[in-house]
């Protein structure tokens, strides 16, 4: 026979012949639900007893089916940003994390390789590629899943300064 007084209330109202509800059982004390239990007839308790057993015999799941892979999505080919005008563009500080974003993108790079480069997630670098770029100036534009960068007509190199150069003059250099 089962041991009662070490079951919770659900377990002992999944033994009873007749299940309370789940409203119904709140509200009955535990001593109530032994009552109900040992007022079943011997045959119900004799099932409950062996419904009790086999809960505790460790049953084997089966395997769950391996999901569907999806097809991954291949985007458009499709100029995300225009660049600017050439006077409109701003210099970006040499080492910074723009900086890197732009050389990374002046050679053509995966979002997966932008990733690993910024330490950034997806989404970060995602919306870095609008807004970043878009501030400096600098288009992007997708071809083949890569990213590539689009200088304004008569810049030659990303502009970049340091603290031995300002703005103006890496803007100088960035057109010759």
């Amino acid at each position: 026979m089962t041991d009662l007084t070490n079951m919770t209330k659900p377990a002992i109202n999944a033994l009873l012949a007749t299940p309370l509800s789940a409203s119904k059982l709140k509200k009955t004390p535990k001593d109530d639900l032994f009552a109900l239990f040992d007022a079943m007839p011997a045959a119900d308790a004799l099932d409950a007893d062996l419904r009790d057993a086999r809960a505790d015999d460790p049953t084997p799941l089966e395997p769950k089916a391996e999901p569907k892979a999806r097809k991954p999505r291949v985007l458009a080919d499709r100029v995300m940003i225009e660049p600017g005008k050439a006077e409109d563009i701003k210099a970006t500080k040499a080492g910074s994390k723009r900086h890197l974003l732009a050389e990374a993108l002046a050679t053509g790079a995966t979002i997966e390789e932008l990733v690993e480069l910024l330490g950034w997630n997806k989404d970060t670098v995602s919306s870095a590629l609008r807004t970043d770029m878009g501030a400096l100036g600098l288009g992007v534009e997708r071809k083949a899943g890569k990213y590539h960068l689009l200088l304004p007509t008569g810049v030659k190199r990303v502009p970049s300064h340091d603290a031995n150069t300002n703005r103006a003059a890496a803007l100088v250099a960035a057109c010759k």
